[in-house]
């Protein structure tokens, strides 16, 4: 099947040059368009009503430095001013944008989608939901251990002759990998779009699906390397592209477990067991436990680290070379749920503590400093220099106002070393700390900043492109999944609605391909909204998780 070849000159020809939220604006907060102008002097506009009425009109910021460095174009800011509920368009130099709503509760919807890609995402188990309705695959109840040459040159000494049950969890990604170290992160963000909402039954039922899967990646007692979490399994192939996971021909193995691997379990479970001790107390005990253990086979084992095999065996490395910031925010989450003083000398003296986590490239799995102190500076009160860690808080999250300010787009990154692939999920995840400096300490300027931020992810962007599937007019459909292939095989079902595609990656990957006609653009032009740009549209656990959060916080 063939789609529609994106280019760039073409997309942003057709797009209207007056870039708004496609989705809308919530009351009260800051309403902002972008338009793409050559223009030097002060653009009028108005803002129409869908009844034909102007509901406000005004003149363009045109910004200072042209072009703007991260689209490449001539742009001027439009300041939208108070609005009250309606439907709306833009008008300015004859251009039209896109209709938006403002409403309150308007990211609602796409807060039930985004969580809801969650559930199409499960392994192992059916799928029921109309026109994503599928068999259980990858029922993944007896999988062996790695072993061959390929596996004993890359995990020299290791032997492992069990079979374990790693069944259930979320596949990654747009392949069907389940990897420790990025479900860890994806579910702990899950958790904590749970403290925002503690009795949705629905979201503690997708962490619960996750953690247990968790559980089930621990080496069991008396197996090699016990305590420790194995590090990912998948096919010793890559699976076809597209094809539905029930019918995946390659062979599932284990690969060897990693310190890593255990922290973020250690990390996630500890999590897990703060937030079910009041509704399940015995399942509360299990992830303790867990996570107990994990942290102290990860202190018995502390340099078991994933090596990077460049993606040759069917799955990515998630590799990771540092572990301090690993075993600071295991430590930072069993204190947490346990009150243990043994985990909170750990967090006062590593190093990582002390340090300034937060930065406008935003985190990830591989840096996992921000989600301890996030968690400190939210839960921690009893901490000894639980001041300090807020203080630490709210200097990342002024910097990345800042940040925001000297975006004509409004996104708080803009990172000097390019665009990085997923650059949509640490764009959320630098929402997500100025939104927990807003709970930590209330300015209300970071509870406005975090609706901004949005803006870009929702069409306020140099390509008019609303990268959440079903949200806009001009959203992102096509992104590159399996199970979601749509667009190379009509018999398979399109992306759902709330799935986020990565996003612009002006920074190649060595080990995956990077279309040429990328190479050289600006950061924010370098996306492509076709099956077969991995590193710019594929879908992940990760990126969608941080959108829970967003979408939730927004909705409350």
């Amino acid at each position: 099947m063939s789609w529609p070849v994106w280019s760039v000159d073409d997309v942003v020809a057709e797009r209207p040059a007056v870039r708004v939220n496609q989705l809308g604006y919530l009351p009260g907060r800051p309403m902002r368009a972008t338009l793409v102008s050559t223009a030097t002097d002060p653009v009028p506009f108005t803002v129409v009503r869908d009844d034909g009425l102007v509901a406000q009109e005004g003149l363009s910021h045109p910004w200072p430095v042209r072009p703007e460095p991260t689209s490449g174009l001539p742009v001027h800011v439009l300041d939208l001013g108070d609005l009250h509920e309606g439907t709306f368009r833009v008008v300015a130099s004859s251009s039209h944008s896109h209709p938006f709503r403002v409403a309150a509760r308007l990211h609602a919807d796409l807060r039930d989608d985004a969580l809801r890609f969650f559930s199409l995402m499960r392994s192992g188990t059916e799928i029921t939901a109309p026109g994503y309705d599928r068999p259980a695959g990858h029922p993944d109840t007896g999988v062996p251990a790695w072993t061959g040459t390929d596996a004993e040159r890359l995990y020299p000494g290791w032997h492992d002759d069990g079979t374990y049950d790693v069944s259930g969890g979320w596949y990654d990604a747009g392949d069907y990998g389940k990897y420790v170290t990025s479900g860890a992160i994806a579910v702990w963000q899950l958790l904590a779009a749970l403290d925002l909402v503690p009795d949705d039954a629905r979201l503690a039922d997708e962490c619960r699906w996750q953690l247990s899967w968790l559980l089930r990646m621990q080496v069991p007692a008396g197996r090699p390397l016990a305590g420790l979490a194995f590090h990912r399994v998948h096919g010793t192939a890559w699976s076809p592209l597209p094809g539905q996971p029930h019918l995946d021909p390659t062979e599932r193995v284990l690969h060897r477990p990693s310190t890593t691997a255990a922290l973020h379990l250690a990390a996630a479970a500890a999590a897990g067991a703060r937030h079910f001790r009041a509704t399940d107390p015995a399942y509360a005990h299990r992830l303790e436990a867990a996570a107990r253990s994990a942290y102290d086979a990860a202190r018995l084992h502390p340099d078991l680290l994933p090596p990077d095999d460049h993606a040759r065996y069917g799955g990515g490395p998630y590799d990771d070379s540092a572990v301090g910031d690993d075993f600071y925010w295991a430590a930072a989450e069993l204190w947490l749920a346990t009150g243990d003083h043994a985990y909170e000398r750990e967090i006062l003296r590593a190093p990582e503590h002390s340090a300034d986590p937060f930065d406008d490239a935003g985190f990830d799995f591989h840096a996992v400093g921000p989600p301890a102190q996030l968690d400190l500076a939210l839960h921690g009160s009893g901490l000894a220099d639980h001041d300090r860690v807020v203080d630490s808080l709210r200097a990342g999250a002024d910097r990345l106002l800042d940040v925001q300010t000297r975006q004509p787009w409004g996104q708080p990154y803009a990172p000097a070393g390019g665009w990085s692939w997923g650059s949509n999920g640490r764009i959320l995840n630098n929402l997500v700390v100025l939104g927990t400096a807003h709970l930590v300490a209330g300015d209300t300027a970071y509870r406005d900043a975090v609706a901004t931020g949005t803006d870009y992810l929702l069409g306020r962007n140099a390509l008019g492109q609303s990268y959440v599937t079903g949200y806009g007019i001009d959203h992102s459909h096509r992104q590159r999944t399996r199970q979601f292939g749509h667009a190379l095989d009509p018999a398979l079902p399109p992306p759902p609605p709330g799935a986020l595609a990565g996003g612009a990656n002006s920074v190649p990957a060595p080990d995956f391909p990077y279309d040429q006609r990328l190479v050289g653009l600006p950061p924010q032009c370098c996306y492509l909204d076709e099956p077969t740009s991995e590193v710019t549209n594929d879908v992940c656990i990760r990126w969608n998780a941080p959108l829970v959060w967003v979408s939730t916080y927004l909705s409350r």
